[in-house]
């Protein structure tokens, strides 16, 4: 897992490729390495690797000729630690090809048989040179090969382009942005901005959506005006003397529309292969030069994922985990939101190593500007800090890969609202007599009757109310808004996104949630946590194209059934799963004590956001915060926190509104 950026233009100044890297340096602390290219007279300048003789810092002053591209690498090294898997790396057959890379490709080993069979010669163990012999053979469509995650950007000096790529479900980040005579992109924000012309200005329609709506990652922009995100699914090609940028879909996931009747003979195979498929996805991501362990809650998701590991490890060994598997929780003794004693079952279950953190607010506070630096853009909740420390908490005990469950969620309907799309779904249909046994079997749901009619009532009002009268409900409904600058208020009053992240079908909601907005957010967390302890996260129910697309196309009746959720996924590992994982009805998911917290925090957070806000009323906020914090509902301190986080973000980032 590395850090990756480049700028493409006319007058560079040398230097700022190396301004940029060293932001991204927690990204990759292994190594760093430099493509500096005069793209006329096809010369080329590689610098830096653990064999450099002149000094990095010297680029500027070193470098006798002109460039007008300019590649920076930082390397965290898993696949091939060795000095081979250096990048910028070159790759020549017939012509050469250059390449800045971040991710894994799992299947990397059959891909390079194959290559091999066409002629194709390799130098190092890495999947980075893979990635480049596939593209010399299949061109753009060489992604079209690969199982895993990624986001890379090849230089072709021949057809003086750059090709850029994102994985299948966006894992991996990479955001660009360019104006009349340069174009630049990088895995984070940060290091963009680490360049002198570029502005940091609030992309205010980005900001409405974060703190009227909750809503983040639905769209190619962020909350930076001018920066952009290549969206999951998509490449780039970017036509150096042309600055011109072309970028298309490469890949689109199906799903099945069908809401079929429960069949046993189709259950079983549809059980079988979904466990073989998983078991597939898992081992895959265990491939590794350096040592792995697992994220473990106690959810059903990252419990699968850790029993599963134990399995592999009874037939074979795995020298990455060792004879035992270390896994790795956050907990809060005596807080409803607690899972650790779901965890200890798999613990005692599997025999692994348990490390474990408890966070406390004043951890939090003392780490707080730091999250909001690594998160780079606003975050929904203190949730978050949760998956922060169990990273650290990783990196500490010497492991450099965490396998996680994100995305089972999305991928197998374990959310709440899935319900009432579940039943609506029934009732379209008229399917009254299951929709019958199923309302008889909510005692095994994370949902009673409320709670369904509850998340009925939020899809049909997403779907139904118009947009216009929806934000005059909202404003009402959430006092928290008399906080938010008026005029700010009204700009954007008829922006609605909530359409697009409803359905009234089950595998429509899971497909919009995996795709769209809900997985992008945890997984831009995911990688942002990870990412700042120099940890590799790998999370086989977010990016295993043939376990994805499985799943994908099995009808929701078995996603939902007798009341249980993710049913599927509890009965392809029934064998393996301890009974009270397998039996779990709640949900809780990445939760810390907030209120809590917040009220424990009350003069530190009173000090930290007591100045001039162009959105926020500040000075209102300070004074009503203690009795916000006493007597909002969950819901409510949620938006609280986004007002925090806006106002804390600002100031981190020195982020202005636009002229």
């Amino acid at each position: 897992m590395c850090g990756i950026a480049g700028i493409a233009g006319k007058d560079l100044n040398k230097q700022w490729i190396f301004t940029m890297a060293e932001s991204l340096k927690h990204r990759g602390p292994d190594d760093e390495g430099y493509l500096l290219v005069n793209t006329d007279k096809k010369i080329f300048e590689e610098r830096g690797g653990r064999d450099s003789k002149i000094p990095l810092k010297c680029i500027e002053e070193s470098v006798n000729f002109d460039v007008d591209l300019v590649l920076g690498h930082r390397r965290l090294s898993i696949l091939d630690p060795t000095p081979a898997g250096h990048q910028p790396m070159k790759y020549e057959k017939d012509r050469v090809v250059w390449i800045v890379y971040n991710g894994e490709i799992y299947n990397y080993l059959e891909i390079k048989e194959e290559l091999k069979r066409k002629g194709y010669e390799f130098k190092t163990d890495s999947d980075t040179e893979v990635v480049l012999a596939a593209y010399l053979e299949w061109g753009f469509d060489c992604v079209k090969k690969f199982n895993g995650m990624w986001a890379f950007v090849i230089y072709d000096p021949e057809n003086n382009i750059l090709f850029g790529s994102r994985d299948r479900f966006g894992i991996k980040p990479l955001y660009y942005t360019r104006g009349r005579n340069f174009f630049v992109f990088a895995s984070e924000i940060k290091a963009i901005l680490a360049l002198p012309f570029i502005k940091r200005t609030v992309n205010e329609s980005v900001l409405y959506d974060y703190l009227i709506f909750g809503v983040l990652e639905h769209t190619n922009e962020t909350f930076f005006s001018g920066i952009y995100k290549l969206l999951p699914s998509h490449s780039f090609v970017y036509y150096i003397k042309k600055n011109e940028l072309k970028i298309f879909k490469h890949y689109r996931l199906k799903y099945c529309s069908e809401l079929s009747k429960f069949s046993e003979k189709e259950f079983k195979e549809y059980r079988d292969n979904v466990k073989s498929r998983i078991f597939r996805a898992i081992e895959l991501r265990l491939r590794s030069d350096v040592p792995v362990g697992t994220c473990l809650s106690g959810g059903i998701d990252s419990s699968s994922i850790a029993v599963v590991i134990n399995s592999i490890l009874k037939r074979k060994k795995v020298p990455q985990i060792g004879k035992k598997q270390k896994v790795f929780t956050a907990y809060y003794s005596g807080e409803p939101m607690d899972e650790s004693k779901y965890a200890e079952k798999v613990v005692e279950s599997i025999g692994a190593e348990w490390y474990r953190v408890a966070p406390t607010a004043e951890d939090l506070l003392k780490d707080l500007l730091d999250l909001v630096y690594y998160q780079e853009e606003p975050f929904i909740s203190t949730s978050m800090y949760s998956q922060y420390r169990v990273m650290r908490l990783a990196k500490e005990n010497g492991i450099k890969v965490l396998l996680d469950g994100q995305g089972g969620d999305e991928l197998f309907a374990g959310y709440k609202i899935f319900y009432g799309a579940y039943f609506l779904d029934l009732l379209k249909n008229l399917k009254i007599w299951t929709l019958m046994k199923e309302l008889r079997n909510l005692r095994n749901s994370p949902v009673d009757l409320k709670d369904l009619i509850t998340q009925v009532s939020r899809i049909i009002f997403a779907k139904v109310i118009p947009s216009a009268l929806k934000w005059t409900i909202v404003r009402r409904m959430y006092p928290e808004m008399k906080y938010i600058n008026k005029d700010f208020l009204s700009k954007f009053k008829y922006r609605d996104y909530t359409r697009e992240i409803t359905s009234t079908s089950l595998n429509e909601i899971c497909y919009q949630w995996f795709t769209k907005h809900n997985l992008q957010q945890l997984l831009r967390y995911e990688d942002r946590n990870s990412m700042a302890h120099s940890i590799e996260a790998r999370v086989p129910f977010s990016d295993d194209t043939e376990l994805i697309e499985y799943v994908f196309m099995i009808p929701g009746t078995y996603k939902i059934h007798r009341g249980w959720s993710k049913f599927i996924l509890r009965e392809a590992l029934s064998d393996l799963l301890p009974a009270e994982i397998k039996k779990r009805t709640d949900k809780v998911g990445f939760e810390t004590p907030e209120k809590i917290w917040l009220s424990k925090m009350s003069d530190e957070i009173k000090k930290l956001i007591n100045y001039k806000n162009p959105y926020i009323d500040t000075e209102k906020l300070v004074a009503d915060y203690d009795t916000l914090v006493a007597n909002l509902p969950n819901r409510g301190l949620n938006a609280l926190w986004r007002l925090i986080n806006t106002i804390l973000w600002m100031k981190v980032f020195n982020v202005k509104p636009p002229q």
